[in-house]
């Protein structure tokens, strides 16, 4: 059975100020254990009622609300704790689902649900109940629940870290409304392993352009190798329409447009294997945007069979389209690191000098011209 919580007031009137005033406590009771603060409310001693813990006289209405929502924001604050991390977790799940095409995309709330699934099933399976209360997580409850999830799904290091830094948000957002006040995450560092970015070299590319395909397929293809020559990400894609096709200062076509993930300018010359594939479909009146996009995951089944088909031995993903232009289409071509860096919408350099450590025919060219200095 939950122990009950009580909530009291009291006037220090031994604390009494020069001004004739006593400053009003808070008083919670519970679990045999008591403690209390300081309001910040002053009142006169004729004016206090011990028996109700509440201002009398003139102008007490608008101290007794006061004192009233010191009262319930405690109690709201304590059913919380006691209710647990799900409910914190259930409660930011449906604010971000209200948010979704203002602050979130649909992907990002569908991956905070998957995080929810796996820590209920870590609470069911390590504690035997449907929730835990805020005040026992600690180190150790973030160190098994990584565990867990490594053994029990098909994450790997770096889809696990994701789903805990899921879960640290969460009790971030604990710590800032003071429902718990130690942080569970200390000790706890997370950390990415750095993995190889899957992209098309050119001989792949050559493949896949030329490769013979059925209707579906083949608009998948195109749409790839649009995203290829473009760096857009799915969303962006998705989100295409002809008003981000501008004539730019070069009196060239380009994509202007600001990223779904960030919110930052991504400006693109639009390279003529690309504007084929453009003007090919811009006139179809697809209902979304440009291209006749299906779900993101629909997508990842159809390339992975078109992997197969052109005898890739890599895991094909639509995010690879995007790898292939900061590697093979830019990077490779000499096209600088800072340019590729703004045409991606990058907010830091650091995240595009990943792609630079990929590119071994790019080292091998750029040593090549060296070694002609010492001939």
């Amino acid at each position: 059975m939950k122990k009950q919580i009580l909530v009291s007031f009291l006037a220090r009137k031994t604390l009494k100020k020069k001004n004739g005033m006593i400053p009003v406590y808070c008083r919670i009771r519970y679990d045999n254990r008591i403690a209390q603060f300081n309001t910040k409310i002053d009142v006169f001693g004729a004016n206090w009622d011990s028996q109700t813990t509440r201002v009398i006289g003139n102008n007490s209405k608008s101290v007794n609300i006061q004192l009233e929502k010191i009262r319930i924001d405690i109690i709201k604050k304590y059913e919380l704790l006691m209710d647990g991390i799900m409910n914190v977790f259930k409660q930011h799940n449906k604010n971000m689902k209200s948010l979704i095409g203002i602050e979130y995309s649909k992907g990002s709330y569908k991956n905070y649900i998957t995080t929810i699934k796996h820590l209920k099933n870590y609470i069911k399976t390590k504690f035997n109940t449907d929730d835990i209360s805020l005040n026992k997580l600690n180190y150790d409850f973030v160190y098994n629940f990584s565990h867990y999830i490594l053994l029990n799904t098909k994450c790997t290091h770096n889809g696990m870290m994701k789903h805990i830094q899921r879960l640290k948000k969460i009790t971030n957002f604990c710590i800032k409304n003071n429902y718990i006040t130690n942080d569970p995450f200390i000790g706890f560092k997370i950390k990415f392993k750095k993995s190889n970015r899957v992209y098309i070299n050119n001989e792949e590319l050559h493949i896949l352009k030329n490769i013979k395909l059925n209707k579906s397929l083949h608009k998948i293809r195109d749409i790839f190798l649009f995203a290829c020559y473009t760096g857009l990400s799915y969303i962006d894609l998705y989100n295409l329409n002809i008003k981000n096709i501008q004539i730019g200062d070069d009196n060239l076509k380009w994509i202007f447009i600001k990223r779904h993930k960030t919110d930052i300018p991504s400006n693109v010359p639009i390279l003529p294997p690309a504007l084929i594939i453009l003007n090919k479909y811009k006139t179809q009146n697809n209902i979304n945007g440009i291209f006749p996009m299906i779900s993101n995951q629909k997508t990842n089944i159809a390339l992975k069979e078109i992997a197969s088909l052109c005898n890739f031995n890599k895991k094909l993903t639509f995010h690879c389209a995007r790898h292939t232009f900061a590697t093979t289409i830019t990077l490779t071509n000499g096209v600088p690191i800072e340019t590729v860096s703004k045409m991606l919408g990058h907010n830091n350099i650091k995240t595009t000098q990943i792609y630079a450590r990929v590119i071994d025919s790019k080292i091998s060219a750029d040593m090549m011209k060296l070694r002609q200095k010492f001939i």
